[in-house]
């Protein structure tokens, strides 16, 4: 696909594409008459780094991941990639649990203002919409990936 479509197909701009390229956070896209052409294998990289911005990895980090990526299938690379991704995971599971206590106490005040507000007229708390339950984490899977 050409950098339009696959701008579109991950909404970023061209103009990031090419800077994520430019500054090593994605590997040089292969180009056909001078024009970049987005594979399956770029494609899924693009997602998978934006997956890693979306959980707060830092840019330079997830440079050194693809640098390491770069490096290809040699033990140390792929050593040195498993750590570098399960320091970010256990972060994560730290955030995930101070967001999970910080999601219960805000439901203990929220029941307890509703709680006050009923005698004064005010929806119950059984005509209050109710949040969905929380999702666990889902267990890391075994399966190696293409990232």
């Amino acid at each position: 696909m050409t950098i339009a479509e696959a701008a579109l197909a991950t909404g970023l701009t061209t103009h990031t594409l090419r800077y994520y390229e430019q500054i090593g956070l994605i590997d040089p896209v292969p180009r056909r008459s001078g024009q970049r052409v987005y594979g399956e294998a770029e494609m899924r990289f693009i997602h998978f780094v934006l997956r890693l911005r979306a959980t707060g990895m830092p840019m330079r980090v997830i440079q050194e991941y693809a640098e390491l990526r770069r490096q290809g299938e040699t033990p140390e690379s792929i050593r040195l990639r498993g750590d570098l991704l399960a320091r970010h995971a256990a972060h994560l599971r730290g955030e995930l649990v101070t967001l999970t206590e910080t999601i219960a106490r805000l439901d203990d005040k929220i029941a307890l203002y509703r709680s006050m507000y009923v005698e004064d007229g005010a929806p119950s708390p059984a005509e209050a919409p109710t949040p969905p339950a929380p999702v666990p984490a889902a267990l890391p899977s075994k399966r190696r990936r293409n990232a």
